[in-house]
């Protein structure tokens, strides 16, 4: 899309917040679902980010996410190819507390940003198709929205999902259409139905999956709130946002955003609105809700099996099994979930897959890292993989993109030694710059200023042994940095 083909004053509010506790282990809390990148090889929210920022206003991307994933979204964000050149907002809400209290914080800095900001909020975690019909959608959503309108995005059902809400469509707004795209009164917002409701629905036609997208005029979200008897809400993000970003997580900002009601917009405002309207979509859509969507990646083999990576399957039916790594054998299953990581392996039914959470809720009352933090992690500068961690060392994979370099940094707790693999690595110490071939090495004492630097062509692999009493990746103060971290 060109330039001009900008609409002007929208601003994109990408919702990503979330720890995608039912897609572990693939989703960890700081590698949640939308990084997850095995639908195409590229991740959810870089997906999101993309499809979105050739439409909106220049400078119009704004990642809502929390404190904790703020660093790793940056690092994960500022790694992608696909999005050169993309300017994002990165911005941290005070602490989780839904949808109805974030999507008000964007609305009330949007307001301060841009007077008259139509906000388009999307979740950071679904795959959506991309083309001509998603920019017309668009198009028509910010022109019903510039009427005060909040305006959901529906897409037009193509089988009996009982996984979805569903919107029941009103009569069409008169003069707000676009070839085949034309906005509509909400008659109604249902909940998810059972199977037989949900073939009904689809017999009849007239109602919609609810995608959870929004677009509205940013006074508007505040507006209707307080229409709805939610103003202590919309009070409270312009309170919030009349201070930078930066000061949201205070813990003035905290106490404040933490007397909020944890509450979903649709139940705290569209449900209750009487200024609703819905554009519905005719688009290949998937809020990839469980492991279950693993079934999306492969087609089905003649048992309904679904294989994906280093697997091999003998007399099963209905499986869907997920390598990313080592192999995998399994024999003479029926409908189950097998995924595999480096570190963690899911088994269950595929009918309890939205019960993975509660998998998730026993390894967090154990104290399970593998909850908190995948093996491997992108960053702006490559990226890195831990091999293996016992008391007091770990040993990690390193690899730096061509030109580009690591933080000037140091360590209170941890000395590193790094051993060049592949490539040619600049290692700066105290000052003084020395190059490193593969085999060769250099040690890097508790406390030493250093940055590893791949000045070549090819990309540099360096093997790290790190040795020290916290071996955390918080251990870490940065001097100088590419990416202002």
């Amino acid at each position: 899309m060109l330039t001009e083909d900008r609409i002007p004053h929208l601003h994109a509010v990408v919702l990503a917040g979330g720890s995608g506790t039912r897609f572990w282990p693939l989703s960890r809390e700081l590698a949640p679902k939308q990084f997850v990148s095995i639908f195409g090889g590229v991740s959810l929210i870089t997906r999101a980010v993309a499809r979105i920022a050739p439409v909106v206003d220049a400078g119009g991307v704004h990642v809502l996410t929390n404190e904790r994933l703020l660093d790793e979204l940056r690092n994960h964000l500022s790694a992608q190819q696909a999005l050169e050149g993309v300017a994002i907002d990165y911005l941290a809400e005070p602490v989780p507390r839904n949808t109805a209290p974030a999507i008000a914080l964007a609305a009330a800095y949007l307001s301060r940003l841009d007077p008259d900001a139509v906000m388009v909020v999307l979740p950071s975690d679904h795959l959506l198709e991309d083309g001509e019909v998603w920019h017309r959608v668009l198009r028509v959503a910010a022109q019903v929205a510039e009427d005060g309108r909040l305006v959901t995005i529906g897409l037009e059902p193509d089988r009996p999902e009982t996984g979805y809400g569903y919107i029941r469509l009103g009569a069409p707004l008169p003069g707000r259409a676009e070839g085949d795209v034309a906005a509509h009164e909400v008659a109604a917002f249902v909940e998810k139905p059972d199977r037989a409701t949900a073939e009904r629905y689809l017999a009849d036609g007239g109602y919609l999956w609810n995608s959870g997208m929004l677009v509205a005029r940013a006074d508007a979200v505040l507006r209707e709130l307080e229409a709805v008897g939610a103003g202590h809400i919309a009070k409270t993000a312009r309170t919030l946002a009349a201070r930078p970003p930066a000061e949201w997580v205070s813990h003035e900002a905290r106490a404040l955003f933490e007397q909020l009601e944890a509450e979903p917009f649709d139940t705290a405002v569209l449900e209750k609105s009487s200024a609703v309207a819905v554009v519905p979509a005719r688009l290949a859509w998937s809020d990839v809700g469980s492991l279950v969507a693993l079934s999306m990646v492969a087609p089905p083999d003649e048992r309904g099996n679904v294989l994906v990576g280093n697997v091999v399957d003998v007399g099963s039916e209905g499986l869907i099994a997920y390598s990313a790594d080592r192999l995998v054998a399994t024999l003479g299953l029926k409908d189950l979930l097998v995924v595999d990581t480096a570190d963690a392996t899911l088994v269950a039914p595929k009918d309890r897959a939205q019960d993975v959470r509660l998998v998730v809720d026993a390894l967090k009352a154990r104290g399970a890292k593998e909850v908190v933090e995948p093996r491997s992690s992108l960053r702006p500068w490559g990226s890195w993989t831990l091999l293996v961690k016992g008391a007091g060392f770990q040993v990690k994979t390193i690899e730096v993109l061509p030109h580009r370099r690591l933080s000037l940094q140091s360590h209170a707790h941890r000395s590193e030694h790094w051993v060049v693999v592949a490539g040619e690595a600049l290692v700066e110490r105290d000052g003084e710059t020395v190059s490193l071939r593969p085999g060769e090495s250099a040690f890097i004492p508790v406390g030493m200023r250093h940055r590893l630097t791949n000045a070549g062509d090819a990309p540099l692999k360096i093997v790290e042994i790190a040795v020290g009493d916290y071996l955390g990746e918080d251990d870490i103060v940065r001097y100088e940095d590419d990416w202002a971290r």
